[in-house]
């Protein structure tokens, strides 16, 4: 299978099957509990599209992902203004996928530190989507890679307002949960250039009580 058709199938398989399985794990958690069925709940109030955008240098790949009471579908085009657009090249996608696994919000769960796949809410697509701004979050040194994303209904800037870099073992103990987000900043481990309060609000949102 070429890298082209790779990245295809897991777009269009492998993410939404991905989704969906955390649906269901909650779903099965929310049976006797009170918290789990609340997060069910805000789990299942969003309504909302994610548009994904592969640059192979000679033409650009759309992947649209609709979301319908929390349950994830692959469509052509979105019913709803997509809270979030990423971008990366084809060329990166092997890294990407190995350092965020098969969740789309793969990175942000790493950036915020949560030691888990990050569950998307009602709550945070709100949080999110008010950031209204382009970044890049760039993992750098061997295997990394550069992931654009925007942020809000508007359409995206082609002109980041922040970036944000880091290495492979500071990506790793805050995907492990084992490194404040907050520490590493302060220890230098992570940088921001360019808008820091953007930064800042992209790691408070992802990070959110749920």
């Amino acid at each position: 299978m070429s890298l082209l058709e790779d990245q295809d199938t897991f777009y269009r398989e492998r993410v939404p099957e991905q989704f969906n399985r955390t649906l269901a794990r909650q779903r099965e958690a929310a049976l006797g509990d009170e918290k789990a069925a609340r997060m069910l709940e805000e789990m299942e109030a969003v309504r909302t599209s994610i548009i994904v955008q592969v640059d192979d240098g000679a033409a650009i790949h759309r992947h649209v992902f609709e979301i319908e009471r929390g349950s994830m579908g692959y469509v052509d085009a979105p019913s709803r203004p997509p809270f979030l657009v990423l971008g990366h090249s084809l060329e990166d996608f092997p890294n990407l996928r190995r350092e965020c696994g098969d969740s789309l919000l793969g990175f942000l769960g790493g950036l915020a530190g949560l030691g888990e796949e990050m569950r998307l809410t009602s709550q945070r697509v709100r949080s999110l989507r008010d950031l209204a701004g382009s970044l890049v979050f760039e993992r750098v040194g061997p295997g990394g890679f550069l992931l654009f994303a925007h942020f809000g209904a508007e359409a995206p800037s082609p002109d980041p307002r922040t970036t944000i870099r880091l290495d492979q073992q500071t990506y790793r103990a805050l995907q492990a949960g084992e490194l404040d987000p907050q520490d590493a900043f302060l220890a230098g481990q992570i940088e921001i250039v360019g808008d820091e309060g953007m930064a800042v609000g992209l790691a408070l949102a992802a990070a959110a009580p749920e």
